[in-house]
């Protein structure tokens, strides 16, 4: 509890004399009104002619510099007469130092290339506060948060570091409860996060339980989460985009990592060839089966594994060729007698298997010229994203398929003319979709069988605007769906004023569409994932409106606070239909409304200092209207707060902490139990005859209750080593103070009076492991 409480006072602490430290421009050492000449020029990458924003330009023995604009144009005024040497960086490149001479009130121009430096992944730590600056800077959007590889490493882990438990921890991001594969998204549901892996989607990036998410710690580099506003080029969801993008090894040779926790094992290979080939490939086996037996006499049959892989080719021209690629699966196999079953249905073979896969190839190629622009860039990506489970009760009793393919097509061209960027694209995908319900019992004779197989189409168009104190983007996305009959506008606006450099205030809004729903039970208190269906004529396209205000401000270089206020209107919204008739087809969704509305407040300190982190803070109200009337959803969590922090105070040693406190969501409450029976005419009784005396629960208001307050502190300790061999031994403990939050009721209207027994989510859990890395 110190290191938290340690995090908060830094987090928000007094600015030290070094953070406050600002590069002065126009302001010389020593020199006179008739003895001074000004430097101008522009700063451009070597390889794509592309310019290189966030550069600095610093005059040796001055305090004179300046920092590059978003087309790499630089200034600086009154430097003395005579000859001077001038220093150009910019992280992840190499420095370029010239010396030109200044003469009395005149012009000198001085352009520069940099050339990428092959040493970028010993600097990524300063990098994060770069990026984020950048990012303020000259992005339109307020609510977008960057974390890098460095910061995620260091939250308290399950096993192992995890992009996706990292995200719940975000301002806007609720996680129902610890077990809940998925997190929502200022209220929306968990289907409506568009997950990109380099790009391209994944459906269900979640393994058994929400323990683990389908990215491998060593693979990603980091990872960005738009929760709202976000550009024209991105649609088919609702909500949010979380763009996970992967690490790229530059150093030469052959490296790798590896790691062992208690439930899995992760071997990751990466090198270059030549210094224009990087290649990655990493593959992961748990072995959560094992641990279970080891703590409870309860059975676990369940593994997964994953296996991902990453080429980059640059060429000469400065075109760069990517491909990427993964497969994953979890599988879930045992006998139903290992359950409590001694029928044996049909051999009683349990078989539970689901998992994605992945293929994409990606060409961007710089061009110098494009339509009287100073340069552009040509984008194209083609995907086949896969995703299917199989279950199989009982050896063929009952067996249920979901299966969805995607297959996209995706291509941009961006042009960059002083300060306006215009970017005009196209999205075309074709879909798959299955879901069959069968029964050897039917002879062949599906109980359930649906087949979709649309197609959809978009165009779009982003514009954005940049001067010293306005950065401005408008977008619209045209988009249709075959076999629905709808075709829709989507505009969207995003404007941020500086009041100064360092404060700014951010207004957005637009639409936003899905036609790919999951069919979820949304008041099971376990999701392990969604089925994945398609918008057809009985099940709508969802529409979304999205309003957004706030303001943004750095109260030193590696320091900011964030407070984002935001309202959303769904429209057609389909959820799942609790009543509905496993043997008719287009009966499986309701059509809902809903409102969702809230405040999110954000204060980070970024990883260049000893103590870093972030404090959370979310407000949020939902309601949805459907049927029977009003009711919150279950990601309804009114008051949220994440306090993550990290402590490096130098030498081997890392320690992590998080505390997260919110307030209980909603469930539906059970008011009482029936059993059902039926009337016999000869001996004049109600019987249950053969069958057994289950009690069926009779609900209350839908989600009319809500679960106790929420709260939970995951610490850690890592210690790493140093030399071409490092190790990294770590140990986490999730919730250290072995808090009970409520992850479900079970009621018990036998007894007299009527019982209610709670079940604990996560118990007191220490977790071991090692990484090694060379």
């Amino acid at each position: 509890m110190h290191l938290v409480l340690a995090g908060l006072w830094l987090l928000v602490g007094a600015t030290s004399p070094v953070e406050g430290t600002v590069l002065q421009t126009g302001t010389p050492t020593v020199a006179t009104a008739d003895s001074v000449g000004e430097l101008r020029g522009r700063i451009t990458d070597a390889t794509t002619a592309l310019p290189v924003v966030a550069a600095t330009v610093r005059i040796q023995g001055t305090r004179l510099g300046a920092q590059v604009d978003d087309n790499g144009r630089y200034v600086v005024t009154r430097i003395p007469v005579g000859n001077i040497t001038v220093t150009f960086q910019r992280v992840g490149y190499a420095t370029e130092t010239r010396t030109v001479s200044i003469r009395a009130d005149v012009v000198t121009t001085l352009d520069v290339t940099l050339r990428a430096s092959a040493e970028l992944a010993t600097v990524r730590v300063q990098a994060a506060a770069a990026d984020e600056r950048e990012q303020f800077r000259l992005s339109p959007n307020l609510g977008v948060v960057n974390v890098t590889r460095d910061m995620f490493k260091r939250v308290p882990v399950i096993g192992e570091p995890d992009v996706l438990r990292v995200v719940q921890l975000l301002p806007g991001v609720v996680a129902t409860n610890d077990f809940t594969a998925g997190y929502n998204v200022r209220g929306g549901e968990s289907d409506q996060n568009l997950v990109l892996l380099d790009g391209y989607p994944i459906y269900n990036p979640f393994h058994l339980g929400g323990l683990f998410g389908t990215f491998i710690d060593e693979t990603v580099g980091e990872f960005e989460l738009i929760p709202g506003g976000f550009p024209a080029r991105y649609g088919t969801r609702l909500s949010s985009v979380l763009s996970v993008v992967p690490r790229v090894e530059e150093r030469s040779g052959i490296h790798g990592a590896a790691s062992v926790s208690v439930l899995a094992s992760t071997l990751s290979l990466a090198g270059t060839v030549r210094g224009a080939t990087s290649w990655s490939i990493a593959a992961r086996r748990t072995y959560a089966d094992k641990f279970v037996s080891l703590v409870s006499d309860n059975q676990l049959p369940y593994w997964f594994t994953d296996v991902q892989a990453h080429v980059q080719h640059r060429f000469a021209n400065g075109g760069l060729l990517s491909a990427t690629s993964y497969v994953g699966e979890d599988v879930l196999a045992a006998s139903l007698a290992a359950f409590g079953d001694t029928t044996q249905a049909g051999g009683g073979a349990l078989r539970f298997d689901w998992g994605n896969t992945l293929i994409g190839v990606a060409y961007t190629q710089p061009l110098r010229r494009f339509v009287g622009g100073d340069s552009a860039r040509l984008m194209q990506r083609l995907s086949r994203t896969g995703f299917a489970t199989n279950l199989d009760l009982g050896s063929g009793s009952l067996t249920l398929q979901n299966r969805l393919t995607d297959a996209r097509a995706w291509g941009e061209i961006t042009r960059w003319r002083g300060r306006r960027e215009t970017s005009v694209g196209y999205e075309w995908s074709s879909y798959r979709v299955t879901y069959d319900v069968n029964s050897v019992a039917t002879s062949g004779a599906p109980l359930l069988a649906r087949r979709d197989a649309p197609s959809a189409a978009a165009l779009y168009v982003d514009h954005t605007v940049r001067t010293s104190r306005v950065s401005a983007r408008l977008g619209l996305r045209g988009e249709t769906v075959t076999g629905t009959g709808w075709a829709g506008l989507s505009p969207r606006l995003s404007l941020k004023w500086f009041a100064n450099k360092d404060l700014a205030f951010t207004v957005g809004g637009g639409a936003t569409s899905q036609w790919t729903p999951a069919l979820r039970n949304e008041q099971a208190p376990i999701r392990i994932f969604d089925f994945w269906l398609v918008s057809n004529r009985s099940t709508p396209v969802a529409r979304a409106w999205q309003q957004s205000i706030g303001g943004e401000k750095w109260l030193s270089p590696s320091r900011f606070i964030r407070v984002e206020a935001w309202h959303k209107i769904y429209s057609r919204l389909p959820a799942s239909n609790l009543t509905n008739d496993p043997a008719v087809i287009g009966d499986e969704f309701i059509v809902t409304t809903g409102r969702s509305s809230g405040l999110d407040v954000l204060v980070r300190r970024l990883e260049r200092e000893k103590v870093s982190g972030w404090i959370a803070y979310s407000y949020a109200v939902s309601t949805r209207d459907g049927p029977d009337g009003r009711f919150a959803p279950v990601q309804d969590r009114r008051h949220n707060v994440n306090l993550v922090s990290s402590f490096r105070p130098g030498g081997k040693y890392t320690y992590g902490a998080r505390l997260g406190i919110g307030t209980g969501t909603p469930f539906t409450d059970v008011v009482g139990q029936i059993v059902r029976r039926r009337y016999d005419p000869i001996t004049n009784t109600f019987e249950t005859g053969a069958l057994d005396q289950q009690r069926e629960p009779i609900g209350g208001t839908r989600n009319g209750a809500r679960f106790p307050l929420f709260q939970r502190l995951d610490v850690s300790v890592t210690r790493e080593s140093t030399g071409r061999l490092r190790w990294a031994p770590y140990l986490s403990i999730i919730n250290a103070y072995a808090a009970r939050n409520v992850f479900t009721y079970v009621f018990d209207y036998t007894d007299n009076p009527p019982t209610r027994t709670a079940f604990s989510q996560f118990p007191l859990l220490p977790t071991v492991g090692v990484g090694i890395s060379w």
